[in-house]
């Protein structure tokens, strides 16, 4: 096991938390790791300092007190938040309604009647003859399509480097689009 590991059993081993079997690996591997031992120094001083002031009673008042105040607290806490689901739940039913009433409304019955009209047709106006013009056609210029320039460039180089250090990815891009 390595350091990291022992550190939560160290802390259950100054209490005496621990079972037998574990407390005897703690034991050794305190035996032979400084690093170890003087966090258990430190971890035995913070408990002796907390079981100090294990000792002190609180009044009774204060106590009373605390305990109204975070009870207080806690009830305000519950009403605030309450009140939005409730202005959800009477949209969604505002809206339900007036989905059913809109569904439910009565619809105006509408009567296609056929409608007939003669249409007599316009009296003919006499005609001129007109001149016919001849159109002259433009002539358009075709241009042959240039092959693009092609240009010789080194490849863009795109270094990523990743969490690992060991890991570092290229990217080579090609700026002649090929």
């Amino acid at each position: 096991m390595s350091c990291d590991k022992f550190e939560p059993l160290i802390a259950l081993y100054i209490e005496n938390d621990l079972a037998q079997a574990e407390a005897q690996a703690v034991e050794s591997h305190l035996a032979v790791c400084d690093a170890c031992r003087k966090f258990g120094a430190e971890m035995r001083v913070s408990q002796e300092a907390l079981k100090v002031l294990r000792t002190e009673f609180v009044d009774d008042a204060v106590l009373l007190q605390v305990r109204t105040e975070v009870l207080s607290a806690a009830s305000h806490r519950q009403r605030v938040v309450a009140w939005p689901r409730y202005a959800i739940a009477a949209g969604l039913m505002v809206a339900l309604l007036a989905g059913w009433m809109w569904q439910m409304r009565p619809r105006a019955r509408l009567e296609l009647r056929p409608i007939a009209a003669s249409v007599s047709a316009p009296p003919l106006a006499a005609t001129v003859p007109v001149p016919q013009q001849r159109t002259r056609l433009a002539r358009v210029r075709r241009h042959r399509p240039q092959a693009a320039p092609v240009f010789k460039s080194e490849p863009l180089v795109v270094k990523m480097i990743t969490d690992d250090p060991q890991v570092v990815i290229y990217w080579l891009v090609d700026q002649n689009g090929g």
